[in-house]
């Protein structure tokens, strides 16, 4: 396994350019915008980890150093990656549906922004339990 970090480098410059992109797109909708950042944030934190996942690039997670990932066996940084990857897919479904949901029904912005941080927030706090 070779340390690099260009892969997570290209992912954060991408991410703030989608952000600027959305934040000064022309949406007259503020609520609209709030369900866009929401579900981009999910989006590419899922690719992020997802990347990770394929690369077995666990390094790139607080906590773990490069020499402890190469300690380890491939398979065990698979599992280990893997197990973030479906954690941050499954919440990026579940406020996708949320999404389309609160779109409908016209939730706030402020309702939507709330239910994006906390269930990141939980989502975040949920890894802290596994184990390399």
């Amino acid at each position: 396994m070779k340390k690099s970090y260009k892969g997570f480098i290209a992912w954060l410059v991408l991410f703030c350019v989608g952000m600027f992109v959305i934040i000064f797109i022309d949406i007259k909708n503020i609520n609209l915008v709030g369900l866009v950042l929401g579900n981009y944030m999910f989006i590419t934190l899922a690719v992020l980890t997802g990347m990770i996942y394929k690369n077995e690039a666990i390094y790139w997670y607080t906590g773990i150093s490069y020499q402890e990932a190469c300690a380890v066996t491939s398979k065990q940084r698979k599992e280990y990656a893997y197990k973030h990857f479906i954690r941050f897919l499954m919440v990026c479904l579940g406020y996708f549906v949320y999404s389309i949901i609160a779109y409908f029904l016209s939730f706030s912005f402020g309702m939507s922004i709330i239910i994006c941080c906390l269930l990141m927030t939980v989502c975040a706090l949920s890894t802290v339990s596994i184990k390399l």
